[in-house]
């Protein structure tokens, strides 16, 4: 007795782009214990050359660039996030890196959403959890600015 599932050819054909980006959360959540650990070790921001902090950027730099047509909640979103890293914020290293977190595994659960088709987004069993997922990310991305009081 087997207990195969169907799945959806539409989905097993996406299979690999959707272990990719599932896997590149790991990055994320490794470069920002990283941090973390730094900060708790030494009760200072970590410092600009921080090399988790840089790859986090790339990765928020990177993730940007692969999408397109973007909700304009996320867009504005991407638009606060590069102008904190492209000024002399009041944003420490340390909150710009966690910023970057919660938007790489944001856009990267709205990349996955995005390329499964319409009528399965619906079904529960396929995508509420990772629509929680990324609601998760949402918020925790736009709390960061609303935190602060930054207007975006």
């Amino acid at each position: 007795m087997h207990n195969d599932k169907y799945v959806d050819p539409r989905i097993q054909e996406k299979e690999a782009l959707f272990q990719q980006l599932h896997m590149a959360s790991f990055d994320v959540i490794m470069h920002i214990n990283a941090i973390q650990k730094v900060v708790q070790t030494t009760l200072q921001d970590i410092s600009p050359s921080n090399e988790h902090y840089l790859e986090l950027v790339r990765s928020f730099k990177i993730t940007q660039a692969m999408c397109t047509s973007l909700e304009p909640e996320i867009v504005t979103l991407t638009q606060a996030t590069n102008k904190i890293l492209s000024e002399d914020s009041t944003f420490a290293y340390a909150t710009q890196a966690q910023i970057c977190a919660a938007a790489v595994n944001c856009l990267n659960h709205w990349r996955i959403i995005k390329q499964i088709p319409e009528d399965l987004l619906s079904v529960d069993e396929i995508s509420a959890t990772l629509k929680q997922r990324f609601t998760e990310h949402l918020v925790m991305w736009d709390g960061y600015f609303t935190t602060h009081k930054k207007t975006h």
